[in-house]
């Protein structure tokens, strides 16, 4: 996260606000963002604040924004929750859970907060892990979401190390495997999902990339290593293929598609992150199945083999279903979750890469995880927010950045405007005639206006897209 001590002044229509100029969640320059209805939003991850308050409308920043008069940044400012639950228990401390208790806080409940989570080290910023921390420019104290005395501040009980082994839904109870049996007035879970694991011969040798312990794992065995193969040309895979590339091995990628994220993000786009990265000496061997790991070496279906001393799989996840399927929840892709994010139980959420709301795809990214922690909260306290939010990831390769907006599950064609090879490129994603995803590479200010189109339920065109950008760019006074 980043501190703020530069102000920005912004005009909205007549009013004018001075604010922090950079993002607190890593420095994203605001002036290049939007101003769309008295907020302003961060061109970098489109993290959304309001101009008078510095509140957190929408995430992945933790912090609040820096105002004029208010350096800390602001909390809701209106009535008292309609509904108080005497306490919440929050199973999960990723992006979801942090931000479900941030904003019960933040939206003014004042009574118990549990958070559990299986993991010993403070709450930390997952995407950080295949990327600054992984390649060895970010170390270890720069992860966590915030620092530990935030928790006790606002009285959030953070259980670190501890796994939740039953949930009575009529009793309202949990019980831990320290022990505790914690009774609730709500229930969140945010378990998250775990990495899915390669059967084949030799598996065992593997490693993946899920925590912060996996993480550490990975840059001590990377020391001493020379040849790294990365199994599954994941936006994962290839982000712990360039911070492997950084750490001077001789890395190379494989998996069953014809370029790197084809399915995702299409031919061309695929083929020109495959040039990135090979521009920076990754390798790939891509159409072929692992068949069986040896001590040091990958043999495939073809009978060709890849010398390795270090192997990495990113080949997905599983939503992690099994506590919530043993308290008699109802299961779909993930745990069933309707419109307010509730579960079949009443009184009892999920939200997260485990969630699946009826009607819609589980989404497995860190901004959708947030966004639904804080939506969660919200409901908790009777607000009933449908959600809805609009989709949003992005992912760094090397200095190269792709940011994509909406959901393009069955698109069947893309529409490039721009120089992909330039690193200057809009990508329309379509389903017959609709634009149902946009992803933009060096085009922020056009990402987010996708983003902002796709709230308003307004057709997406290129000219659109322009126009909307111009209209609501920061202006400063």
């Amino acid at each position: 996260m980043t501190s703020n001590d530069e102000m920005l002044s912004v005009r909205d229509g007549d009013q004018v606000y001075t604010i922090g100029a950079k993002c607190p969640h890593y420095g994203g320059p605001l002036a290049e963002g939007l101003v769309i209805d008295g907020t302003i939003r961060c061109p970098w991850h489109h993290a959304c604040f309001d101009l008078k308050t510095g509140e957190i409308l929408s995430g992945p920043a933790v912090t609040p924004l820096p105002v004029e008069g208010r350096r800390l940044g602001g909390r809701r400012v209106g009535g008292p929750p309609l509904k108080t639950p005497d306490s919440v228990v929050i199973v999960g401390a990723g992006a979801a859970g942090v931000n479900a208790a941030d904003t019960l806080r933040g939206e003014g409940y004042t009574g118990r907060i549990v958070m559990i989570s299986r993991e010993t080290d403070l709450p930390f910023d997952k995407p950080n892990l295949s990327k600054d921390f992984l390649a060895g420019n970010a170390q270890p104290e720069w992860l966590p979401l915030h620092p530990a005395d935030y928790y006790e501040d606002q009285r959030i009980e953070l259980r670190l190390g501890v796994t939740v082994t039953s949930v009575d839904t009529a009793a309202k109870l949990i019980a831990t495997s320290s022990g505790e049996r914690l009774p609730f007035g709500a229930l969140v879970l945010a378990i998250g999902a775990a990495p899915r694991r390669l059967s084949v011969p030799g598996a065992e040798r593997v490693h993946y990339l899920r925590t912060q312990r996996d993480a550490e794992a990975l840059v001590e065995r990377a020391a001493p290593a020379k040849r790294a193969v990365i199994i599954g040309s994941s936006f994962i895979g290839l982000e712990v293929a360039a911070s492997l590339r950084q750490r001077g091995l001789d890395v190379t990628v494989t998996g069953p598609a014809r370029v790197p994220l084809e399915k995702i993000l299409g031919l061309a786009v695929g083929a020109r992150v495959r040039s990135i990265h090979e521009t920076h000496g990754v390798k790939f061997h891509l159409g072929r199945n692992v068949e069986r790991i040896g001590n040091d070496a990958i043999a495939f279906d073809d009978g060709s083999r890849l010398d390795a001393d270090l192997i990495v799989a990113g080949v997905g996840v599983t939503p992690d279903v099994e506590l919530a399927r043993a308290a008699g929840l109802e299961i779909a892709d993930g745990i069933a979750v309707n419109e307010y994010l509730e579960t079949s139980a009443a009184n009892v959420f999920a939200c997260g890469d485990a969630a699946h709301p009826k009607g819609g795809p589980r989404i497995e990214h860190w901004v959708v995880a947030g966004r639904q922690g804080r939506a969660v909260a919200r409901n908790i306290l009777g607000k009933r927010e449908r959600y809805g939010a609009i989709p949003f990831f992005w992912s760094a390769h090397y200095d190269v950045t792709i940011s994509y907006v909406g959901s393009g599950a069955g698109w069947d064609t893309d529409e490039v405007d721009g120089s992909l090879e330039g690193n200057d490129a809009t990508v329309l994603y379509k389903r017959g005639r609709d634009v149902i995803a946009v992803a933009t590479i060096g085009r922020d200010g056009i990402s987010l206006a996708a983003e902002a189109l796709m709230e308003r339920r307004e057709p997406i065109t290129l000219a659109g897209l322009n126009a909307f950008r111009e209209a609501f760019r920061v202006r400063t006074a």
